[in-house]
């Protein structure tokens, strides 16, 4: 049944694939198959992200020459086509009109949130099948566009996994620190809305500006707020500024960061002051089932180790041609249907959707700096996820849940269900 787990291939077998351009890609102005599948990947391939978007994009193209080494999708290859939206906003625009503009068939992508939102209506508009693999603001699913699905777990499941966390450490007050994009800004929401009610006090809010010198104003403002607990809710350059900053001054306390920093650079970055820090991850390789023949076909295909979304970025893929696969076709309305209806079982784990089109299930793991590197956090999970024959992912008390309850869904899941016990 693991139907899309990583795919068998010898590393020659690939090579040889993209050496005569069957897995291709390109930009604007290289030839195209018109015979493929045509995939658009907008991503920031320049800029100050822009390893995020090489290691997904590397990801895509193993994930794209594993399918057509077996003989593509439909009987069809698939093809790739990038577009650099820079993680910003109007470039992101620019890049969209780009793909719009080449009639590609469906588009994946999306590694900031604040670049990918506004391109939601110009992918709806042109009527294209969109697969978010990194970008996990809420306000994503917001907007309501029907034909726009994140593969990333949403910002909720990641608090989630951060109380969690919190409830196994001696933790009373937690400090909050975004940067106002909407990425950090709707975490930071998420977890003043959220942490309150599981106990955990808001001790202070700090926003800091991007590429910001001097710190010491902020920290000296968690520092007397009293907090034991820092949760960096933005990306890993200006977190690893924040982490040194906050040890060198005499905290003492616990420090988290969210998925945005999840990079090894963070590690680098931060020195021996990272020693110790938490990250609210999403699933990295190395710990995913089946992620030492994922890493070792990366590695062979492309000289370099996959990154912090390589594992989703590759079943974006793998989840896209099994949703055509089964809709038989590549008009839009019948894929999107295909896909917001599928059981699929990948690297990142089992992927469903909710109406929101957001992932049932919560991919988030929890990962600690130790030795200079990051290390997998097991924590005994209470009253979050999903659990077989359980009701919710953000069920509060799944144990009193009824197989037979009317109000759940189909295999007594309800994606919405605060109070099982009402069921």
């Amino acid at each position: 049944m693991r139907k899309n787990m990583i795919r068998s291939i010898a590393v020659a077998v690939v090579l040889a694939l993209l050496a005569v351009g069957i897995a291709a890609c390109g930009g604007e102005g290289q030839e195209r198959d018109d015979n493929a599948i045509t995939i658009g990947v907008m991503l920031p391939f320049s800029g100050g992200n822009a390893y995020f978007g090489n290691d997904m994009m590397q990801a895509y193209e193993l994930a794209v020459a594993e399918i057509n080494a077996q003989g593509g999708v439909l009987g069809r290859q698939l093809s790739l086509v990038q577009a650099d939206d820079q993680a910003d906003p109007q470039q992101a625009v620019l890049a969209a009109n780009q793909l719009i503009s080449r009639g590609v068939d469906f588009v994946v992508g999306g590694y900031a949130s604040g670049a990918t939102i506004p391109t939601l209506s110009l992918y709806d508009e042109a009527g294209l099948l969109f697969l978010i693999s990194a970008s996990n603001s809420t306000n994503i699913t917001a907007q309501g566009r029907t034909q726009s699905f994140m593969i990333n777990s949403p910002g909720y499941h990641q608090v989630l996994k951060l109380v969690d966390l919190l409830e196994t450490l001696d933790v009373e007050s937690v400090a909050l620190v975004h940067q106002g994009c909407d990425f950090s800004n709707n975490l930071s929401n998420l977890a003043q809305d959220m942490l309150p009610p599981a106990g955990f006090e808001i001790a202070t809010v700090e926003v800091m500006e991007p590429n910001a010198p001097d710190v010491s104003a902020i920290v000296t403002a968690i520092r007397n707020s009293g907090a034991d607990f820092v949760y960096w809710c933005a990306y890993h350059a200006d977190g690893a500024n924040m982490i040194r900053t906050l040890r060198r001054n005499g905290f003492e306390g616990y420090i988290a960061v969210g998925d945005g920093s999840a990079s090894a650079d963070l590690i680098e970055a931060a020195g021996p002051d990272g020693e110790g820090v938490f990250v609210t991850s999403p699933p990295f390789v190395q710990f995913a089932e089946g992620g030492a023949e994922f890493m070792a076909n990366y590695y062979d295909m492309h000289g370099v180790n996959p990154g912090t979304f390589a594992t989703l970025a590759y079943d974006t893929i793998h989840l896209l041609a099994q949703a055509i696969e089964e809709a038989g076709t590549i008009e839009m309305e019948a894929v999107r249907d295909a896909v917001q209806n599928i059981d699929f079982h990948g690297l990142s784990g089992n992927i469903r959707f909710t109406e929101d089109r957001e992932p049932l299930y919560s991919n988030f793991i929890v990962l600690q700096i130790q030795d200079g590197e990051f290390a997998l956090v097991t924590m005994e999970e209470e009253n979050y996820g999903y659990e077989e024959g359980n009701a919710s992912v953000v069920c509060d008390n799944c144990d009193d849940c009824d197989e037979d309850c009317e109000d759940c869904e189909e295999d007594n899941r309800d994606d919405g269900c605060q109070n099982c016990e009402s069921c």
